[in-house]
């Protein structure tokens, strides 16, 4: 007797812009509940800024697959991945060490967009991001927000090599497409890491990111870390990363080619800028939900020190990193010696630039001294970010722009010093260059 065969009942499924997408196709429960636990319990340790990345991505359950290639200064973050994977039982996660970086580039991509509800992360330094350049060029366009890429600035890539941290490899990849938040300290590189994906994976952006820190001065040194529970970490993660609506290749039958003609390019450009424009709405309210549960302050768009309640200064100083640390220890003497109000701002957000926000923050200011700390062939990146945001004032404060700590080089208490008082001639009305460099104290 022949049998009778009961055809399979079709799947569900609904239309997205990009083609078909087939819920509960893809069910992710094991993949959580395979994740094994690298912390119960709130731990204060020691650590260096590429460990607090690597804890960060290892403490995700949606990190499944690290690709990597070893650079300095970020080897270690996929060594301290590789140490702890190795460590656990069963082999539930891989390392996935590729032959170049722009390998590795390709690989992310590859597993983003096969599943866009998990995340993809890797660290890279200087020519390890511009050999990923042809890759990370297309991302911003992509949708794929599950990409988490993060820099340990370096330098040069090449003539003359230095190993040494500055943002010039973040800055030289602005267009790329990607939200860059840059980070000082291992707490706020542990914590940006975290919610990062939020960001990027929020159903409004869908736009990868670039959180960074300085190589050495960040990447290298130790200080004391406070780690979450695993489980919190995922609490917090689950409330903004929803499942995708948009087809990923093992969850639906996606139609979104690779190659368009000029007249369809305006279209994928113009949805990426709002997509990117978004993060600025987006971003404070990640934040304000992680200072809610773990107590410490969030993603910002920078971080801001001496401006007082009526957001008044004589003076303010615009840079980021560690170094900024520096100008906060003698910020206070400077004012009382020079009997001016000193306030500044550490900038967080690189890409999309926040604008409004510090137009808003030094628009009662009468001078800025913004301090550059990577080559660029004029005034300096961050010198034309800031003019940009104050241009449309009806009384600008005047801008100088200095540069300082170039190839990660310190910049000393006394060299500080010198910059503002190099600035402060602003306030006096003196004709100054449309840049200066300023090392070990003095004015190159």
């Amino acid at each position: 007797m022949k049998e009778s065969i009961v055809p399979a009942a079709p799947m569900a499924h609904h239309t997205t812009p990009s083609g078909e997408i087939y819920p509960g196709a893809l069910n992710l429960e094991p993949v959580r509940a395979a994740h094994q636990v690298l912390h119960e319990t709130r731990d204060t340790i020691t650590a260096d800024g590429n460990t607090a990345a690597a804890l960060a991505t290892l403490q995700m359950w949606r990190c499944i697959l690290f690709a990597g290639f070893p650079i300095t200064p970020s080897t270690k973050y996929i060594e301290t991945v590789a140490a702890h994977i190795s460590q656990q039982v069963g082999g539930k996660k891989r390392v996935k060490l590729m032959e170049a970086e722009h390998a590795v580039a390709d690989y992310l991509v590859g597993a983003a967009a096969a599943c866009r509800d998990l995340i993809f992360p890797t660290a890279t330094s200087s020519v390890g991001l511009d050999h990923m350049t042809e890759t990370t060029r297309s991302l911003g366009a992509s949708g794929l927000g599950n990409v988490l890429l993060i820099d340990v600035y370096r330098a040069t890539a090449n003539f003359p090599l230095c190993i040494e941290g500055d943002p010039s490899d973040t800055l030289a990849h602005r267009d790329d497409g990607f939200i860059q938040i840059a980070c000082r300290g291992k707490q706020q590189i542990y914590d940006t890491v975290i919610q990062s994906p939020c960001l990027g994976m929020h159903h409004d952006v869908m736009t990868p990111v670039m959180p960074g820190y300085y190589g050495i001065k960040d990447s290298h040194r130790n200080a004391r870390l406070v780690v979450e529970p695993d489980r919190e970490i995922h609490a917090f993660q689950d409330r903004w990363i929803k499942p995708c609506p948009f087809p990923g290749l093992v969850n639906g039958d996606t139609a979104f080619g690779n190659c368009v003609t000029s007249r369809h390019f305006q279209g994928f450009k113009v949805s990426q800028k709002r997509r990117m424009d978004r993060v600025l709405d987006v971003l404070p309210q990640i934040s304000a939900d992680f200072e809610r549960q773990f107590g410490r302050p969030g993603l910002a768009f920078f971080d801001a020190v001496g401006f007082g309640d009526d957001g008044a200064a004589d003076f303010a100083v615009v840079s980021l990193g560690p170094d900024f640390g520096t100008f906060e220890a003698v910020r206070e003497e400077y004012a009382k010696r020079t009997r001016l109000k000193v306030a500044g701002i550490a900038m967080r957000l690189l890409t999309p630039f926040p604008r409004d926000a510090v137009r808003k923050r030094l628009e009662r200011t009468k001078a800025v001294l913004v301090v550059n700390q990577a080559h660029h062939q004029g005034r300096g990146h961050l010198t034309l970010d800031v003019a940009d945001a104050l241009a449309d004032l009806t009384t600008p404060p005047r801008i100088v722009s200095v540069f300082a700590g170039i190839g990660g080089a310190d910049v000393s208490e006394i060299t500080w010093e010198q910059m503002l008082d190099h600035g402060r001639g602003a306030l006096e009305g003196r004709a100054l260059p449309p840049w200066a460099v300023f090392h070990e104290g003095r004015q190159l």
